[in-house]
């Protein structure tokens, strides 16, 4: 069964880890985490030199996915291990249950990853199984446990069974003796470790009384031998002290911490993942549609109703026009007992009043388990309506959830999060056909769409791991989104604007004659009502207005999601307007008349190259120096340390002392050919072996020490084919494109299209600043910091008369729109419509980049792209001063 295919984020993130894993190799965990995040690295509790770090993925994003290729990375990059040992340590039973019964599924997606790693060599258990896998196993082969924090997690050790003496190791620690006698001894510096008198006196079958001083032969103890890359899914549950001491007894070489809720000041977020960057991959339904219903609980149940038909509807055109089969589910969240609606009394108006078939609804409660034993997704099921209270029973799964409805206040409502986590998952990861399919729905009793946005934002950003630039794009008024998409376009909506009240001391007069600005009093006491968006000077006197470092970090953030509910209203995209396509390059060949898309990979097609010439089998940046018990291996700017390995940790599937070149020839092919696909076997294998055949008698590096330094080895054929790639390329880019070899011009046949849910924002760098941009075609912007010479350059774009609305363009496909060039794809940085309907393409270049060959490069294929474009796109290459014009000016000429 072929891998499940990562998503661009997931992919992304696991880039991003690797990125880390091998910085930290050369620079330490510090240094490499603060060089990609930004900011500095929390060591404690685990120190220094045991990186742990940590994924952010919020509901929906695939954390086991991720997890699942996160244990091969880690032992490749940092562990340089062929047969890694991994803890995976989850919250519940339950979730144990369900993460070991994938691990251990052929087929299973999370299993196949780590079978794709290691094939046969592969070894998934529960702890208690821990002791079945034979010694020999450990070091050979890849051994994955899976067990909740709680089981290492006590005060007592001597009453966790993981941490007892127990006579089922004793065959596995008697082989360590001989294999691995340093990783053994070293155990002796873990805390509680080895035996003491104390102990052994109390033992009464006298086990104990010749291991004093020794290391416990236990469970925990034969794990911590092997320093496992430990896995904490829903890391938020572990941040205890308790749990720290129980995972720094496991003696990790790693840790990867996977979460939506992070503690921030306890935990190292080296990659976010943002809502935009899921709905754009069709994880999650963007937006939730939201209606208010002040009338009362039973108008908010009628249109719950009335949305879940209509989407039904809309699910029976989707599946005869080909798409997969959907049956929409609403969810309730009915009131508790002794309310005025409890699952009861919501049950019999749904049946009695509005006339839903008994057999579609169902209860589930703690004492109610109606869902026990039903397929919610076969075709078969009847059920539609799902009423609950609190949380639902964990692992349980909804696919078809489409409409949420809350019959609590969603300020004070529980486990509305797990509700919503399950209306916002897309059934089969596929975007639907029909739009309304492709949203979920929220119905809820509030006054007002302000107060009920305010509230479940709370909900996003509090609970389910998003944040107040993430619901700039998940909420919109359902009004203004019909449920039906006619031909015609619908009546605009007039929404009334977004309101938030601030709490303030003394509101001044000057607060009260600001655009927006109200004060009232509520409760007894004046409050500031702002309307519209809260630039920088609005925010100094509402911060102004209270007292207190918490206090003004509250109205911090209640202007961040503020200003993100503003911007949910206002953007183009939300308000239905349309981006004009804009067209890649294609290009014909002299004898043919078909346009063909311009990518790099079409220049190297006719490419041969020759991989056996001496300078392709030279790799000057890789040299190894032994030095002691230890050598040193250098690529490029790179320096990587290591110590030798003991016998059991270099698996080649070849014992120790009878690696030869060819064994790691065979290795290198199995690890590098999908890196490599554009090479043959044929081609791979000699330029392999003519490259270890140089490094052993050339160099003079041992055979053992080669291996070991294998992983290192890897990259650098990596990077030399990327060398050798890149100078071919070159030459017939600019034979072919630029000197005209082929026919270029824009194909307006196959135009990128900037699509409302399209924009996959990667949430370390989305715009957080204070100005208002009033055109960006989005309600969020990617990849712009709140100053500086691109921020100033994004501000003339948007003030300029003769642009209807812009991107800010992602440096990613399929989201971003690219040009190509020799070496990889050109994203330019801002891409606009303007009034005229001519598409205009904005570089902004630092002068210390004006002569580099690749930026010039750039510069000759967009030129190249307008110039062909029969004066229909422009293309603009903006600089702080250039021919005498600032940038201001430069734009003027661009876009005259």
């Amino acid at each position: 069964m072929p891998t499940l295919a990562l998503k661009s984020y997931q992919q992304a993130a696991l880039d991003t880890l690797t990125a880390f894993a091998q910085a930290a190799q050369v620079g330490g965990a510090a240094r490499a985490f603060e060089a990609l995040a930004g900011r500095p690295y929390q060591s404690e509790p685990f120190g220094p030199d045991v990186p742990c770090v940590c994924l952010r993925i919020p509901t929906g994003g695939g954390k086991t996915l991720l997890a699942a290729h996160a244990v091969p990375l880690l032992a490749r990059h940092w562990r340089a291990s062929d047969a890694p040992v991994a803890v995976w340590l989850v919250p519940s039973d339950a979730i144990r249950a369900q993460t070991l019964q994938g691990l251990q599924t052929p087929g299973h997606p999370v299993r196949q990853v780590l079978a794709d790693a290691y094939g046969e060599r592969l070894r998934v258990c529960a702890l208690e199984d821990v002791a079945q896998i034979a010694p020999p196993d450990w070091g050979r082969a890849a051994v994955v446990v899976v067990a909740t924090i709680q089981s290492f997690r006590i005060d007592d050790t001597d009453k966790r069974n993981v941490y007892s003496f127990a006579e089922s190791f004793e065959r596995h620690f008697k082989a360590a003796q001989s294999e691995q006698p340093r990783a053994l001894a070293a155990l002796a510096a873990l805390p509680g470790a080895c035996v003491t008198a104390d102990e052994a006196a109390q033992d009464g079958r006298a086990l104990l009384r010749g291991f004093v001083g020794q290391p416990r032969q236990s469970l925990a103890n034969w794990l911590a031998l092997h320093q496992p890359i430990v896995i904490v899914d829903e890391a938020h549950n572990a941040k205890t002290d308790k749990s720290f001491t129980a995972l720094k007894r496991l003696n990790p070489a790693c840790l990867l911490e996977l979460t939506a809720t992070p503690i921030a000041a306890r935990t190292n977020v080296l990659y976010h993942v943002s809502a935009q960057e899921l709905a754009a991959e069709h994880m999650i339904k963007l937006p939730i549609a939201l209606a208010e219903h002040p009338e009362g609980w039973p108008q908010a149940v009628l249109a719950t109703v009335r949305t879940r038909a209509a989407l039904e509807a809309e699910a029976l055109k989707d599946e005869a026009a080909g798409a997969g089969y959907v049956r929409p589910i609403a969810l309730y969240q009915a009131q508790n007992a002794g309310d005025a609606v409890p699952p009861e009394a919501l049950r019999r108006h749904l049946i009695d009043e509005l006339h839903v078939p008994p057999e579609q609804v169902v209860v589930a409660t703690g004492s109610t388990r109606e869902l026990d034993g039903l397929e919610l997704a076969a075709r078969d099921c009847p059920v539609r309506h799902v009423i609950t209270v609190q949380a639902l029973r964990e692992g349980w799964d909804c696919p078809f959830a489409y409409v949420l409805c809350s019959l609590q206040k969603l300020a004070s409502a529980t486990a509305v999060e797990q509700l919503l986590g399950r209306v916002l998952r897309m059934p089969y990861a596929t975007r639907r056909g029909r739009e309304p399919l492709n949203r979920a729905w929220a119905h809820v009793c509030e006054a007002e769409f302000s107060s009920a946005a305010h509230a479940l934002a709370d909900r996003l950003i509090q609970g389910m791991g998003f944040e107040a630039l993430d619901v700039a794009s998940m909420l919109a008024p359902a009004a203004s989104l019909p449920l039906f998409e006619e031909n015609q376009a619908p009546a605009p909506v007039q929404q009334a604007p977004v309101a938030t009240d601030f709490e303030s001391i003394a509101p001044t007069d000057a607060l009260a004659a600001l655009p927006g600005v109200a004060v009232r009093t509520i409760a007894g006491a004046p409050r500031v009502v702002v309307s519209g968006h809260i630039g920088a000077e609005l925010e100094g006197q509402l911060l102004a207005g209270v007292r207190g470092a918490k206090k003004q970090d509250a109205v911090r953030q209640q202007i961040a999601r503020h200003n993100a509910l503003v911007a949910a209203q206002t953007a183009p995209a939300a308000r239905g307007e349309h981006f004009a396509p804009v067209p890649p390059l294609g290009y014909r060949e002299p004898s043919q008349s078909e346009l063909w898309p311009l990518e790099r990979e079409a220049l190297l097609e006719a490419v041969d190259i020759d991989l056996l010439t001496p300078e392709a089998i030279e790799l000057p940046g890789f040299q190894v120096v032994e030095q002691g018990r230890a050598f040193e291996i250098y690529l490029k700017d790179e320096q990587v340390r290591l110590r030798p390995a003991e016998a059991g940790q270099i698996a080649l599937d070849y014992g120790v002392s009878g690696i030869g070149a060819q064994d790691l020839v065979r290795w290198l092919e199995q690890s590098l050919y999908a890196s490599l696909p554009e090479f043959t076997p044929a081609q791979r294998q000699p330029w392999f072996a003519a490259v270890v055949n140089r490094l052993l008698h050339e160099q003079r590096v041992p055979i053992e020490t080669l291996a070991q330094a294998r992983f290192t080895l890897a990259r650098a054929l990596q990077a030399k084919a990327a060398d050798l790639r890149d100078a071919a390329a070159k030459a017939r880019f600019h034979q072919l494109v630029l000197d005209g070899g082929w026919q270029v011009e824009p194909d307006w046949a196959r135009p990128h299209v900037f699509g409302p849910a399209t924009y996959p924002a990667p949430a370390g760098s989305r715009y957080g600043g204070r100005y208002e941009f009033r055109k960006h075609y989005y309600p969020v912007i990617a990849d712009l910091k709140s100053e500086g010479e691109e921020f100033a350059c994004a501000q003339l774009i948007d003030r300029h008369p003769k642009v209807k609305h812009w991107v800010r363009n992602l440096d990613a496909a399929p989201a971003g729109f690219w040009l190509p060039t020799s070496r990889r794809r050109f994203f330019a940085d801002f891409v606009a419509e303007l009034v005229d309907g001519r598409i205009a393409l904005l570089e902004y270049k630092g002068a210390h980049l004006a002569s580099d060959p690749a930026e010039i490069e750039k510069r000759q294929i967009g030129e190249l792209w307008a110039r062909r474009s029969g004066g229909r796109a422009v293309f603009g290459w903006l600089m702080k001063a250039q021919d005498g014009l600032g940038p201001a000016q430069q734009l003027d000429a661009v876009l005259a």
